[in-house]
């Protein structure tokens, strides 16, 4: 069997691997884009504020691909795909032959249209490529565009560079796909202790300089800087599918063995559109987690042993300087326009703050700052086995009776949102 492998990313490479270990004799291709062996994107701050070598942020080496022969074709963007004579074509002009095809290729940063994008000294951090120019670009004062994950790391990155940083964000409160409002401002006030500006319900109108980055100008303000970063999220990779007439929406489509509406070609991780574990709806979550657990089960469907996947689920963290957050499930935004009620827990104990969404007395999501990181566990799994928070409520003395016939966790969740014994 001849697969092969678009992308060079973690879900990538979970497949090739896996598949390797249990078919020794299948020939293996991955085209990748880029440069350079598996690297984990998520490292690239971290590898900019020095906190981590450069080496640190790699998961394979070359030595690893020889080992286990899996060609690896670097700087061979995919172009074109035709499923009749099972194909693909690169950027280079070079056509290869697949029995099966996996699309793992992720998705790519948008890019919003802001006059000066172009300018030298505008910088992303997505890509290893681009986390080295950012990293040797020298500045002193940099303004982060967009406030996800990553423009966050990337400002705490910078500022522990000794850069002056300012955060802008649209929205009207950071990391808004991730977090609620009440979360993130506890979050913000954090960044701001921590000597970055936060700026949000502020749009970017452009970029000045000459050559080089001068001032950004919002409708609100210009802040002078020499470094801009864009962090304004990423743009599922489901141009390449439709070369192929394969199903698309959000990102690509797929069914429940996780391949396309094309035969032989399957697709994982962050272009791939599939559902949501715990309610059943179209899911788009972006994550580590879930890109590896996709590409196991395509893996194990190549190999002949029927596999499905049951469903992404949200689970991210938010780290910088000395804060940590967490969150999982929906946010209070995504559920607004569902029918069901709504309660929202809640426990503030300064540094540590605990919410926690429940629609219908059942958990549908929680964030978590400080030690509340450490039970959120618990609601996750409350989630999953849609335990009835309002039934914790009515038999409280009766589970934390000695002997109680009720499972531990209830007692354990009971206390987390402040019952008392």
């Amino acid at each position: 069997m001849n697969v092969l492998i678009i992308g060079n990313g973690i879900a990538g490479n979970e497949v090739a691997f896996f598949l390797r270990r249990a078919r020794p004799d299948c020939r293996i291709t991955i085209l990748s884009a880029e440069r350079f062996p598996e690297y984990d994107p998520c490292s690239l701050p971290y590898f900019i504020g020095r906190d981590v070598p450069r080496d640190a942020v790699f998961r394979k080496d070359w030595q690893d691909y020889r080992t286990h022969r899996i060609q690896l074709v670097l700087d061979h963007p995919a172009t074109a795909i035709d499923p009749a004579a099972r194909e693909v074509t690169t950027a280079p002009g070079m056509r290869f032959g697949y029995d099966r095809l996996v699309l793992a290729h992720g998705g790519s940063l948008y890019i919003p249209p802001i006059e000066g994008i172009d300018r030298d000294g505008v910088h992303s951090c997505k890509q290893l490529g681009s986390a080295d120019r950012l990293d040797q670009s020298g500045g002193s004062a940099a303004v982060v565009i967009g406030s996800g994950a990553i423009g966050i790391e990337a400002a705490e990155a910078l500022k522990k560079r000794g850069y002056e940083v300012t955060i802008v964000e649209l929205l009207d409160w950071i990391l808004p796909a991730l977090f609620d409002p009440e979360t993130s401002q506890r979050l913000a006030a954090n960044l701001e202790g921590c000597g970055i500006r936060v700026l949000t319900s502020e749009k970017v109108l452009r970029i000045e300089g000459a050559e080089k980055v001068s001032a950004v100008v919002t409708d609100k303000r210009r802040i002078p800087c020499d470094t801009v970063v864009i962090a304004t999220g990423v743009v599922p990779g489901k141009a390449l599918a439709q070369t192929a007439g394969i199903d698309v929406a959000r990102g690509i489509r797929v069914d429940a063995h996780l391949q396309t509406s094309a035969a032989g070609i399957y697709a994982c991780g962050d272009c791939v559109e599939t559902v949501d574990a715990c309610t059943g709806e179209d899911a788009m979550f972006q994550l580590k987690h879930n890109a590896v657990e996709q590409a196991r089960v395509v893996a194990r469907n190549l190999i002949g042993e029927p596999a499905a996947y049951p469903g992404a689920w949200a689970f991210a963290r938010a780290h910088f300087f000395d804060t940590h957050a967490v969150t999982f499930g929906k946010t209070t935004r995504a559920t607004q326009c569902e029918l069901g009620q709504l309660e929202i827990i809640e426990r503030d104990e300064g540094a540590d703050y605990l919410r926690i969404i429940t629609k219908e007395g059942r958990v549908v999501g929680g964030q978590a700052i400080g030690r509340f990181g450490d039970v959120i566990g618990l609601f996750i799994g409350a989630m999953w086995r849609k335990d009835a928070i309002p039934d914790i409520r009515a038999n409280w003395p009766h589970i934390i009776r000695k002997g109680s016939p009720y499972p531990w966790t209830h007692r354990q969740l009971g206390e987390s949102i402040g019952l008392k014994p």
